[in-house]
C-alpha cells in the first residue's frame, strides 16, 4: 500500500506570481486526493485548509515553498531540526534554492509522489553574540552571517579567532561567514570559492579587504569562530541577509555549525553542478 503524503504549501503572499502557481498546485493535489495545508498568512479563500506554521510542522510530511530563494531562505529558519524535507518552486530570478521552475510542477509533484527523489542534509550555522559573559544575540542561518560596516563610509576592522587562536585581522567593507550551501550567494559575489553544499566546511570572505594578500578562508564545520569589533566603532551583523544587529567593540560573536539541518527534497537529474551550469552559467563562454 502507497502512503500519500501530506503537504504544507507556504508562499511569499507580496508577489503576485505567486497565486497562480498555488492554484495550479492546488489543483494537482485536489486531482491526486493529496491532503494539504497552507500557511495562514495567505489568506486564500476559506474552502482551503490552513494552518500556522506550528502546525504545518506537525501535520505535513513535505513544505512546497512557492516564491525566490529569499522565500526559501525565510522559511526555511521555521524548519531546522523538524526533518521535513523541503522543496521549492521557483517564481524569482536565480533561483538557486528554489530549483524547480513553473513550468516543471506536475512533473516534480508526480515525482515527490511516486518516491522518485533523495534526501539531501544542509549543514545550517548558529551564531551568538555575549556582551560581558550574557549572550544577547541568537540565531541560525542557511546561508550565511555577514559582518558589515551599514551606512558608514568607514572600513570594518575585526579580529578572527579559530578555537580561540588568533588567524587574521580584517581591515575590509565587511566579512561574510557562510555555509557550502551559501557559497553561491553573497561569498560568491564577494569573490568566495563555489563549496558543494554535501562537504561539511565553514566558508570565511572578506568584503572588499583592504589587503592583496587577505584572502577567503575554507575551515572544518567542526572549529568554532570568534570575532571581536576592534576600536569604538559598531557594526551591523545580519542572519541571511535579515535581522540586522548592532555589535560593539565590547561584544563578541562566536558562529559555529548548528546542531540542526535543513532537510531539502532533490529531484533526479538535478545535482548540484547541473544546476551550477543552468543558474550561473558556469561553463559557458
Amino acid at each position: 500500500m502507497i502512503l500519500i503524503p501530506v503537504l504544507g504549501i507556504i508562499l511569499n503572499n507580496q508577489k503576485k506570481d505567486a497565486y497562480p502557481v498555488l492554484e495550479k498546485v492546488i489543483a494537482y493535489l485536489e486531482k491526486k486526493g493529496v491532503q494539504y495545508y497552507i500557511e495562514e498568512s495567505v489568506e486564500p479563500d476559506s474552502k482551503v485548509k490552513v494552518k500556522d506554521y506550528q502546525e504545518i510542522k506537525e501535520k505535513a510530511d513535505y513544505i512546497i515553498i512557492i516564491g525566490g530563494d529569499g522565500t526559501f531562505l525565510h522559511t526555511a529558519r521555521y524548519f531546522f531540526g523538524s526533518g521535513l524535507p523541503l522543496l521549492g518552486i521557483n517564481i524569482g530570478h536565480l533561483g538557486f534554492l528554489t530549483e524547480i521552475e513553473t513550468g516543471e510542477i506536475e512533473y516534480s509533484l508526480d515525482q515527490l509522489l511516486a518516491g522518485n527523489y533523495s534526501i539531501e542534509k544542509r549543514l545550517v550555522l548558529e551564531a551568538r553574540i555575549e556582551n560581558k559573559g550574557k549572550t544577547v544575540y541568537r540565531q541560525q542561518a542557511l546561508n550565511d552571517f555577514v559582518i558589515h560596516r551599514g551606512s558608514s563610509s568607514r572600513m570594518v576592522s575585526v579580529e578572527m579567532y579559530i578555537n580561540d587562536e588568533i588567524v587574521s585581522t580584517y581591515r575590509a567593507d565587511g566579512l561574510i561567514v557562510s555555509t557550502p550551501t551559501g557559497s553561491t550567494a553573497y561569498s560568491l559575489s564577494a569573490g568566495g570559492p563555489i563549496v558543494n553544499p554535501q562537504i561539511r566546511a565553514i566558508i570565511v570572505t572578506p568584503i572588499c579587504p583592504h589587503s592583496l594578500f587577505i584572502k577567503p578562508m575554507v575551515i572544518s564545520d567542526q572549529e568554532r569562530i570568534k570575532i571581536k569589533v576592534k576600536g569604538e566603532q559598531s557594526v551591523s551583523f545580519a542572519a541571511d541577509g535579515a535581522s540586522d544587529y548592532r555589535v560593539g567593540s565590547s561584544d563578541e560573536i562566536f558562529i559555529e555549525a548548528a546542531k540542526e539541518e535543513l532537510s531539502i527534497v532533490k529531484l533526479p537529474d538535478r545535482t548540484f553542478y547541473s544546476i551550477l551550469h543552468k543558474k550561473l552559467k558556469v561553463g559557458f563562454l
